[in-house]
This record gives structure tokens, sequence and C-alpha cells, in this order.
């Protein structure tokens, strides 16, 4: 019945450490061995992916940028992007700066962050991604500089506050934007152009694979991954995500420190029934 599975990274494919688990490396394999296709759809950009190459192998499709950008690993090429409103940008240029928010900005599939915000992040509650910011992200000396030159060409934009009430104001401010945004970690808001979600980036993916939505599977654990499960044809909560994510999803696995994933290939994906 099901022919292709989407997972979401962080909180999903990823455990704890952040790292793939051996169970869900070998589960992609019986996958794949199947004929069935797997797909990544995370909020990460393109060159966040580097440091799972190897985990990855085999894997051709995946959704960046929580929908702003369809890429084929395979082919190295960009199958779809949208940008945000370029007035849109202006507006979070004019946010940041004044609080001296902490932004993880996306062009063209690379990640770019401030370097003195990196040497700060804790304080914008960010620190289990230093490794990642450190090998994958390039350092400027002025990221609203960035904002200002490259306004037209942002896949999408995150930014860290001090605090989630912080957070909270800028949502507020930016309602009026023609945006998607998304809360997500401790002080995060995830933003992306008006209707880009990682539901919508599916449905896109799914259309230029000939395969009906009802034929896949979403699977995830935060709410930037509701879009997705309420898509596709069957939903997957892994046992550590919130409760909204559960209370949407067919099923509950479990978590990402004790195989859900696999269980969702195995149960699911390569099951003769539900």
């Amino acid at each position: 019945m099901y022919q292709l599975i989407a997972f979401d990274m962080d909180g999903t494919l990823l455990t704890s450490k952040k790292t793939i688990a051996k169970s869900s490396v070998e589960a992609i394999g019986r996958a794949q061995d199947a004929g069935k296709q797997v797909v990544l759809s995370t909020g990460r950009s393109l060159s966040e992916l580097l440091p799972y190459g190897d985990d990855l192998r085999g894997i051709r499709y995946a959704i960046l940028a929580s929908g702003a950008l369809i890429y084929d690993l395979e082919a190295k090429c960009v199958l779809a992007k949208q940008t945000l409103p370029a007035i849109a940008v202006d507006k979070v240029k004019a946010i940041a700066e004044a609080q001296d928010l902490m932004l993880v900005c996306m062009i063209d599939g690379q990640g770019y962050l401030q370097k003195s915000h990196f040497e700060n992040i804790a304080n914008y509650y960010m620190e289990i991604y230093t490794e990642l910011y450190d090998k994958t992200a390039i350092l400027v000396d002025n990221i609203y500089d960035l904002l200002a030159k490259e306004r037209e060409h942002f896949d999408k934009i995150n930014i860290y506050h001090f605090t989630a009430r912080d957070r909270d104001q800028s949502y507020e401010t930016l309602l009026s934007e023609k945006i998607t945004m998304i809360k997500a970690e401790v002080s995060g808001l995830e933003l992306t152009a008006q209707g880009v979600e990682k539901g919508q980036g599916l449905a896109h993916l799914a259309q230029k694979l000939n395969l009906p939505m009802e034929q896949i599977i979403a699977v995830g654990d935060a709410d930037n991954d509701e879009s997705m499960i309420r898509e596709a044809g069957f939903g997957v909560a892994m046992g550590n995500a919130n409760e909204n994510i559960k209370g949407l999803a067919d099923i509950i696995v479990a978590d990402n420190d004790h195989g859900g994933c696999a269980q969702a290939i195995d149960d699911v994906l390569l099951a003769d029934k539900i």
C-alpha cells in the first residue's frame, strides 16, 4: 500500500545525540531493497546534511528548509524552491538587529550564522547544535549585512531569542507579513514563505514522483511536522513527540533513541497490513 516514507531529522531520524541509529540505517536499507522510497523532510539546510553523508547513502530526495527547497541528492540539483518575500526579510532584520538576536539564514541550501552569535550560542539555548554549525555553517562578521545584501534570496530564516517571551513578541510583530511561522526549540521562530511547510513540500515531491499522498507515510515529532503528518496518507509520531503530533498521528512508535524509525519502516511501510 505505501510506497514512500518521509522522515523528519531532529528528534526523529536523529537520536538525542544527533546521530543516526544503526537500526535506522539498516531499516532504510531494507526499505530500499523492497523498492520503497525513503526521503528526508527537515527544517535543516542542505549544508546541514553533510555530517550524515555515509548514513544517508541511497536516499535520493530531500525536502529541506521546511519545504522551501526540494533537492535531488543524487543528481545534485534543485527541483523546486520558494524564497521569503524581501519586505519580510527587511522586517526580520530590523527586529533582530535591535535585540542582537541570533539568526540562522539559509540561501540555496547553505546555512549562515554570525560569528559572535555562534561564540555565544548558549545564550540562545542552541548549544546542542554547536558542532553542527561549526562543521556546516558559513560564519560571517555581520549577519544583518547579509540580510540587506541578499534580501530576495533566503529559503528560510530561523530567529533565536533570549527568552520564549521575546520569541512570542517577534511572532506577533511578524503576523502581518506573508510568511509561515513555526515556533521551535526553546526560543526559536522558523520563517518560510507563505504556505511553505513540510506538508506542501511533500505534496510537491509526490506530484513529481507521480505518487498519490495516500501511498505516503510521514514521521515526525514536533510542530513543524504537523503539516506533513496531516497531508500524508499515514502519520507516525515518535514516542518523544509532543502531544499535538501524537494526537494527529495514526500510530505512535518508540522514541528516537529506541528504534522508532526502524519500527515505522518495518511495521508500516513494509507491513502487508496495519
